[in-house]
């Protein structure tokens, strides 16, 4: 059994995504709502506009409606794990944003904005040249992450602004 300290940790479920979609459903009608307040119901265009909207609210409550239950019906977690030996992450869905390696092997953490692909990365850059991407998408405290980084390795070098990304033409 591993019992070794942990000293980051963050995990993200399915289930909880799945609240955040339950939500935006019951949302998504005050949003069209507040929308076609901004049209005047005298105007030649609202008939239109309010049969528009419904088709919108009807195709985003569906869609939001077969997400939620894909999510229910498919569990699995995202996490990132720091321990004194390990620097772990796991993504249900992609692959290369899944990986487990020594943080002490570590030598720099990078964060880039691809401008061709529309993309934001960060990398992790390993002492033998390997490097490996860690998910930007999920809401785990950067700050955190990166100061325990530190804490495990102070040779590191990690973004001195987590917000900000650098631009790069092509990764």
């Amino acid at each position: 059994m591993n019992t070794e300290k942990t000293i980051f940790y963050y995990e993200r479920s399915r289930k909880q995504q799945a609240k955040v979609l339950a939500f935006n459903m019951i949302f998504l009608p005050l949003v069209m709502w507040l929308f076609l307040q901004l049209i005047p119901e005298t105007a030649a265009v609202y008939a239109d506009v309010l049969m528009y909207t419904q088709y919108i609210l009807l195709t985003g409550e569906v869609l939001l409606l077969a997400l939620l239950v894909w999510f229910i019906t498919h569990p699995a977690t995202f996490y990132i794990r720091l321990t004194d030996s390990e620097f772990s992450s796991f993504h249900p869905n992609f692959k290369s944003w899944s990986f487990s390696v020594d943080p002490h092997d570590i030598v720099a953490i990078e964060q880039s904005t691809d401008q061709g692909a529309h993309a934001s990365y960060i990398s992790v850059k390993m002492a033998d040249g390997r490097c490996f991407l860690l998910s930007p998408n999920f809401g785990y405290n950067r700050k955190k992450l990166y100061e325990a980084l530190r804490l495990v390795n102070p040779h590191i070098k990690t973004p001195t602004y987590r917000w900000l990304f650098s631009r790069k033409a092509g990764l």
